[in-house]
C-alpha cells in the first residue's frame, strides 16, 4: 500500500531558519520574505499477483505485442502497472513532488513505467499479473503486423487465407507456393481484444489456470481473446461507461445473439455470461487445453470462416456497426447486410468440411473441400479451380491429422466430436437473427438456464471421476514415496527409480492438473453466466448455488493436483539422486526400460481387446436390416454401439502409442549406457509401434464405417417415424366421407334429381308447381322467367335451390342444397342467407371482382355467343365452372370446404378441385380428367395441408384399361420423399409402403370420370 508523509529537507530547513533569524531584525534591512518549499513524498509497496491468462486466437497469434490497460468510468481506456511475471517479494517506490497528489500519482507512474514487454508465445498464450488491489475491467489487445516485427498469425481456414506476396521457403510448415493454405503462418495487420472484469479478491480463492501451482499467483482468470470478445469489447469502449461484470454480460450475449442466433447461443451457455473463458481455439492445432464441445466448436468454426474472408478488419467493423444498430444479419446498410450473407456462406462450408473432417476419410475431406472452394467463389477460373485442386489433397491430410490431434491431445473422443461437428452444422444453417429475434425473452432466458445446467451436471460428473482418479494417484503416490526416505537402501534403489519413473509416466499421461484447471476454469463461466441469469430472475438461484458449489469443488481439486505435482517432483529428484548415491545408474536403467516395456505390453493388450470388440460391433451393425422401424431402431443401437467401440479403440491405440514413446525414451537411454539387450528391446518396440500405427489407421477406418452406419440407421428410423404418419394419415383419407363412396354418391343423385326435374320442367310452362313424375319424391316450384328452381323431398327433408342471371355469355347460377347420403350422411350446399343475395355473390364473382372465398356455391355456363332466355337453348355450351361451399356431416369426421368443378367442351376436359377441412386434417385434392383421346385420362392428387412438417401427398394417373397408379410422397430431411407406391383397385385403392407393408383402403373412390 502507498504510505503518505510529508518530510522537511535539509535546503528546506536552512531556509526556514534563516527566515526566522532575519525576522528579528530591522525593517530596515530590505529583506524580502521567502515562502518556504514544501515538498510531499509518496511511498508504496505492490506486489502483481493476480494473474490474467488467456489465449489470443484467430488462427493462433504468434510473438504478437499484448497492450495492457484498464477502463475508467466513463469506459476510456487508460495505463495500468503489470507485470510478466508473479511477484515473488514486493516492489517498493518512492517519489517526491510538490503535492501530496502528484507524489502520489508520480508513484503509479513508476509502477507503470515498469511494465514489460510482452508478447504471445507460438499457441498465441500470453500472461499477465495485475497488482494484488486492482480490481475492476482490464482491457487487453494483441497485435499483429504486416512489417517491423516478428509476429505472424496462422491460417485456420479450411479454403486458406489468401496470398503471400512473396512465396516463403518451403518447410514443414509452408509448401512452397504463394498460396496461404490451412496451418501457414503468415504476416498480417490484425488486432483483437478483449475486456475481464477481475473482482475484488477474496481470501484464498485457489485460482489457477494458466501458472496452475505457482505459489505467488493469489487469483487467476482466463481471458482468451478471440473475434468474439474483441466485438464485446468494442461495444464496451463505444458505450461511454464503466463497466462491470453484468455489462460484460449483456455485451456478450448481444453479441452472440446477433452474429450466431437465438439457437448457437444456447450452444455457448458455459460461456455466454463471459466470452473470454472459452473458444480460444485454432482448428488448425488444437492443443487439447479447452475441450471441443458443442459450443467451443462453433466459436472456433466461427473463427475460422471469419478468417477466410477478403478482410478480417473489415468484416469486424460490419459487425460491430450491425449490432450497434440492433440488427446484423438484413441490415437496412447494404454492405452491412452483405457482409452477413457471405458470412453465412463462408461458416456453412465450414461447418461442411468440419463435418467431413470428423466423420470421414481424407477422400471425403478432399470432396467437401472443394464443394466448399466452389461455394466461397462461384465462378472460379480454369486456373483456379486446378490451383486448389492440387493443393486440395495435402489440406485435406493437414484437416485430417489437426483433428487426430484433437483427438490424441484429449480434446474430444472420435465419437463425442464426431456428434458435435453434425449438431453444430445444424445450428449454424441460419446464424444471426433479425426483427424480434434480436430480443431475447423470458423464453430464451428458461432454455439457456436448462442448458446451463446440463453443462454444470456434466461437469460435475467430470470433477467426481477426476476426484476418484486424484484418490487413486494419491495413493499410488504414497505407495513409492514408501519406497523412498529412511527406506531407501542400494538394493531397492534401481525398483525405486523405476517406480518414480513409471508414476511419471501415468502422471504425464493422465494430465490430472490440466484436467482440474480445465474444469475449475468452466466453472467460472458458469458462475459467471448464472450471475446473469439470476439479475434476470431470482428464480434461477439454483442454478448459480450448482455452480457456485462446483466452482469450490473444483478449486480444491486444483489443490489437490498442484500438491500432488510438488510431492511427485519431490520423486523425481530423490531418483535423480539415488542413482548417483547408490552407483545404479545401469541397473535403474536396464529396471525402467524393462518395466516400462511392460507397460507398452498392457496397453498393447488393451488395444487388441478393443479392437476385437470394435471389429464384432462393427460386423454386427454391418448385418442389421433398416427394412422396418423395429429393425431400424435395433440397427441405430448396433451401429452407435459400433461407434462407440471404434472410438475406444482409437483411444486405446493413442495410450499405447504415448506408451511405446514412454517406452522407446527409457531403452534408448539403456542403449546410451552400453546396456545388454537395449537393442533387442528396442527393436521390438519399434515393430509394436509400427504395429500401433497400422491399428490407429483400422481404428479409423472402422469410426468413419461405424459413423456412416450410423448416419443410415438415424436417416431409417427418422424415415419410419414419418412413415408412421404417412400411414396414419392415409387410413385418415380413406374414411373421409367426402373421398368415399357415400358422399360422392350423395352427390350424384342430387346431380340425377336436379338433371330429371330440369329435363321434365323444359317441355313445360314458363312456371309451375307440382310433384315431378320422373322423381316422384320430389315436388317442385320454378319460374324460368324469374329464373327460379325450387325442389323439396318432403320424405326426407332433402331441398334444392337455384336462382339464374344472364350476364352476356354466361349464365350464372346460385344455388344450394340439403342432401342425404347412406348412413344418415347429411351433405349440404351452402347458399347465402337470400337468393338474392346469393345471386349477387355469384355475378361478382363470375364478373371478377370478388373472389372465391367470397362466394358459397355458384355455377358458371360459358356460352359461345351471348344468351337470354331466348337465345340460349340454340347456344353451345363451352366452359361449365362450379364452385360449391360444400358440408357433410357423417357422424365421424364431416367435412367443410370448397368444391369446384370446370369442364371445357374445346379441349374435352375437366377438373376438380376439393379443398377443406375433415375433422382435425385440413386438405386438397385436384383431379382432372382429359377424354381428348379414345379413352380417358385422369390425374389425380391429394395434399394433406395440416401437418405442413410431413406435406403428405398421395397422387394417382393413368386410364381405365392400364390403372392408375401413383406413389405416396411426404416431407422428410427439406425434400419430399416417396413413402410408398399406389394403385387404384376394385372399391378402393392399395398403397405399398416402403417397409414393405401393403395396405388396401375399401369403399375409396378417389378416381371415376362419371362424376
Amino acid at each position: 500500500m502507498v504510505k503518505r508523509t510529508i518530510k522537511f529537507t535539509p535546503i528546506a530547513a536552512s531556509v526556514a531558519l534563516t527566515l526566522g533569524l532575519t525576522a528579528c531584525g530591522s525593517d530596515n534591512d530590505r529583506n524580502i520574505p521567502v515562502t518556504p518549499v514544501e515538498s510531499f513524498t509518496a511511498t508504496g509497496d505492490a506486489q502483481f499477483n493476480i494473474e490474467v491468462t488467456g489465449k489470443a486466437v484467430k488462427g493462433s497469434m504468434k510473438s504478437a505485442v499484448v497492450t495492457v490497460m484498464t477502463l475508467d468510468a466513463s469506459g476510456q481506456s487508460v495505463p495500468v502497472a503489470f507485470r510478466s511475471a508473479a511477484s515473488a517479494e514486493a516492489e517498493s517506490f518512492s517519489e517526491e513532488a510538490l503535492s501530496q497528489s502528484a507524489a502520489d500519482a508520480a508513484v503509479e507512474a513508476s509502477k507503470i513505467a515498469a511494465n514489460p514487454e510482452v508478447l504471445t508465445d507460438e499457441s498465441g498464450r500470453y500472461s499477465i499479473y495485475l497488482d494484488d488491489d486492482f480490481t475492476g475491467p482490464v482491457y487487453i489487445t494483441v497485435k499483429t503486423s504486416a512489417e517491423g516485427d516478428d509476429s505472424f498469425l496462422r491460417c485456420d481456414a479450411y479454403v486458406g487465407c489468401g496470398d503471400y506476396d512473396v512465396a516463403p521457403e518451403e518447410d514443414d510448415v509452408n509448401d512452397g507456393d504463394t498460396a496461404i493454405e490451412f496451418g501457414e503462418w503468415y504476416k498480417t495487420d490484425l488486432e483483437l481484444s478483449v475486456v475481464k472484469f477481475v473482482p475484488a479478491v477474496e481470501a484464498d480463492t485457489s485460482g489457477v489456470s494458466g501458472s496452475a501451482g505457482d505459489a505467488n499467483v493469489e487469483a487467476s482468470y482466463k481471458a482468451n481473446v478471440t473475434f468474439l470478445t474483441s466485438l464485446v469489447a468494442a461495444l464496451l469502449l463505444d458505450s461511454g461507461s464503466s463497466v462491470d461484470e453484468d455489462a460484460i454480460a449483456k455485451a456478450s450475449l448481444d453479441t452472440v445473439v446477433q452474429v450466431m442466433g437465438q439457437d448457437a447461443a444456447l450452444l455457448l451457455s458455459a460461456i455466454i455470461g463471459d466470452l473470454s473463458n472459452g473458444g480460444a481455439v485454432d482448428l488448425s492445432d488444437v492443443d487439447g487445453e479447452e475441450e471441443l464441445t458443442d459450443g467451443i466448436l462453433a466459436i472456433a468454426q466461427l473463427s475460422s470462416s471469419i478468417q477466410g474472408l477478403p478482410s478480417i478488419g473489415d468484416v469486424m467493423s460490419s459487425i460491430k456497426a450491425g449490432i450497434k444498430s440492433g440488427q446484423f444479419k438484413g441490415n437496412a446498410d447494404a454492405s452491412i447486410a452483405a457482409i452477413a450473407t457471405m458470412l453465412q456462406t463462408a461458416i456453412t462450408n465450414t461447418a461442411n468440411v468440419f463435418v467431413a473432417i470428423a466423420t470421414g476419410t481424407e477422400d471425403d475431406i478432399k470432396t467437401a473441400l472443394e464443394a466448399a472452394f466452389a461455394a466461397k467463389i462461384p465462378a472460379p477460373t480454369a486456373g483456379e479451380i486446378v490451383a486448389f485442386a492440387a493443393n486440395s489433397a495435402d489440406v485435406a491430410k493437414k484437416a485430417k491429422a489437426a483433428k487426430d490431434k484433437a483427438v490424441k491431445n484429449g480434446a474430444a473422443t472420435d465419437a463425442s466430436l464426431a456428434a458435435a461437428a453434425v449438431k453444430v452444422k445444424k445450428a449454424l444453417e441460419v446464424i444471426g437473427c433479425t426483427g424480434a429475434e434480436c430480443t431475447v425473452g423470458d423464453d430464451f432466458y428458461t432454455a439457456l438456464a436448462a442448458a446451463l445446467t446440463v453443462e454444470v451436471t456434466a461437469s460435475q460428473t467430470a470433477l467426481t471421476a477426476l476426484e476418484m482418479s486424484i484418490e487413486t494417484a494419491q495413493s499410488s503416490l504414497a505407495d513409492v514415496q514408501a519406497m523412498g526416505g529412511d527406506a531407501l537402501t542400494a538394493d531397492n534403489a534401481a525398483a525405486f527409480v523405476s517406480a518414480v519413473t513409471l508414476l511419471k509416466n501415468e502422471a504425464t499421461t493422465a494430465d490430472l492438473t490440466a484436467k482440474a484447471d480445465s474444469i475449475f476454469v468452466k466453472s467460472q463461466g458458469y458462475v459467471t453466466a448464472a450471475k446473469a441469469l439470476v439479475t434476470q430472475s431470482s428464480d434461477y438461484q439454483q442454478v448459480l448455488d450448482s455452480a457456485t458449489s462446483l466452482q469450490t469443488d473444483a478449486s480444491v481439486a486444483v489443490t489437490d493436483t498442484v500438491a500432488y505435482d510438488a510431492a511427485l517432483a519431490a520423486l523425481v529428484a530423490e531418483a535423480e539422486a539415488a542413482i548417483t548415491e547408490f552407483d545404479v545408474a545401469l541397473a535403474a536403467a536396464k529396471l525402467v526400460a524393462e518395466d516400462t516395456a511392460d507397460v507398452a505390453d498392457e496397453k498393447k493388450s488393451v488395444a487388441d481387446t478393443a479392437e476385437a470388440a470394435s471389429t464384432s460391433a462393427l460386423a454386427n451393425a454391418e448385418g442389421a436390416m433398416v427394412d422396418t422401424a423395429a429393425n431400424a431402431t435395433e440397427a441405430l443401437e448396433l451401429a452407435m454401439t459400433a461407434v462407440t467401440a471404434a472410438s475406444d479403440f482409437a483411444a486405446a491405440v493413442d495410450a499405447l502409442e504415448i506408451a511405446i514413446e514412454q517406452a522407446l525414451v527409457a531403452a534408448n537411454a539403456y542403449l546410451e549406457l552400453e546396456g545388454e539387450g537395449a537393442q533387442a528391446m528396442i527393436d521390438a518396440l519399434t515393430a509394436m509401434q509400427t504395429a500401433a500405427v497400422a491399428q490407429g489407421v483400422l481404428a479409423s477406418e472402422q469410426f468413419v464405417t461405424a459413423y456412416n452406419l450410423q448416419l443410415a440407421a438415424e436417416t431409417a428410423v427418422a424415415k419410419l417415424e414419418v412413415l408412421t404418419s404417412v400411414k396414419a394419415t392415409s387410413e385418415s383419407l380413406s374414411t373421409m366421407t367426402v373421398l368415399t363412396n357415400t358422399g360422392g354418391q350423395a352427390v350424384i343423385d342430387a346431380a340425377d334429381v336436379l338433371a330429371d326435374v330440369i329435363d321434365e320442367l323444359a317441355e313445360m310452362g314458363n312456371s309451375g308447381e307440382g310433384t315431378s313424375t320422373r322423381q316422384p319424391d320430389w315436388s317442385y316450384n320454378y319460374d324460368l322467367d324469374a329464373l327460379v328452381l325450387v325442389l323439396e323431398n318432403e320424405t326426407t327433408g332433402e331441398m334444392i335451390s337455384a336462382s339464374a342471371s344472364y350476364q352476356g355469355e354466361q349464365l350464372v347460377v346460385a344455388w344450394g342444397a340439403t342432401l342425404m347420403g347412406e348412413n344418415d350422411a347429411t351433405v349440404s350446399l351452402v347458399t347465402a342467407d337470400t337468393q338474392e343475395q346469393a345471386l349477387t355473390d355469384c355475378v361478382d364473382f363470375a364478373a371478377g371482382t370478388i373472389d372465391s372465398t367470397q362466394i358459397d356455391s355458384c355455377l358458371i355456363f360459358t356460352f359461345d355467343g351471348a344468351v337470354d332466355k331466348d337465345t340460349v337453348d340454340d347456344a353451345e355450351i363451352i366452359d361449365t365452372q362450379a364452385w360449391n361451399h360444400v358440408e357433410i356431416m357423417d357422424g365421424d369426421s364431416g367435412f367443410t370446404g370448397m368444391l369446384n368443378l370446370t369442364a371445357t367442351e374445346e379441349s374435352d376436359s375437366s377438373s376438380i378441385t376439393l379443398e377443406g377441412m375433415s375433422g382435425d386434417l385440413d386438405f386438397k385434392v385436384m383431379g382432372m380428367v382429359d377424354s381428348s383421346g379414345d379413352e380417358d385420362e385422369s390425374t389425380l392428387e391429394v395434399m394433406v395441408k395440416g401437418d405442413a412438417a410431413m406435406g403428405y401427398t398421395l397422387s394417382l394417373t393413368g386410364m381405365e384399361s392400364t390403372g392408375y397408379t401413383g406413389d405416396v410422397k411426404a416431407m422428410y430431411n427439406g425434400e419430399m420423399m416417396s413413402f410408398g407406391t399406389a394403385s387404384k383397385v376394385t372399391n378402393g385403392v392399395s398403397i405399398t409402403y416402403i417397409d414393405g407393408d401393403v395396405v388396401p383402403y375399401t369403399d375409396v373412390d378417389l378416381i371415376d370420370s362419371s362424376k
